[in-house]
């Protein structure tokens, strides 16, 4: 995605979301996640981040800065189908109005399968609610575990 576009997504989000915990403290250290052993949460945020050619979102709410945290919690990848089932997930964690209209264009426009919404939604409300853990204390625990421990199944086939 562009930085053009995602700058439109973030803005139009921020104006119809209720803001997420604003002034919650959250930093991407991408450098020091780099260093940690393979298979840590915080190994596999920076590798997610890096493959895809992102930059950390510093932006927004806890929300949006978090998300691409949570796309290496789902196992969910970065393609567009993928977007849309963790906008999905993301929805049954949280009240976001942008999800539900992100997710209705997605299923609208033929970018995504009713199934994978489905599964998405269920699996965001299985999961413990993310915006009560605190991040950063397991950027060194395996990736593994902390999926266990949130209650997350991957959506990895």
């Amino acid at each position: 995605m562009a930085d053009g576009q995602l700058e439109v997504i973030l803005k139009m989000a921020r104006t119809i979301n209720p803001q997420i915990e604003s002034d919650r403290p959250f930093e991407i250290d991408l450098e020091k996640l780099r260093q940690l052993p393979a298979g840590t949460l915080g190994c596999e945020v920076a590798r997610f981040l890096d493959e895809q050619g992102f930059e950390p979102i510093a932006s927004g709410d806890w929300i949006q800065r978090n998300h691409d945290v949570w796309h290496v919690l789902t196992g969910l990848s970065a393609s567009t189908e993928d977007e849309f089932v963790l906008q999905a997930f993301t929805r049954a964690q949280v009240f976001r109005p942008s999800c539900a209209i992100l997710v209705l264009v997605g299923l609208i426009g033929g970018k995504c399968a009713i199934g994978q919404i489905i599964k998405g939604l269920k699996h965001g409300k299985l999961a413990t609610r993310l915006i009560d853990w605190d991040v950063a204390s397991d950027w060194e625990t395996p990736l593994s575990e902390v999926r266990e421990k949130l209650g997350i199944q991957p959506f990895i086939d």
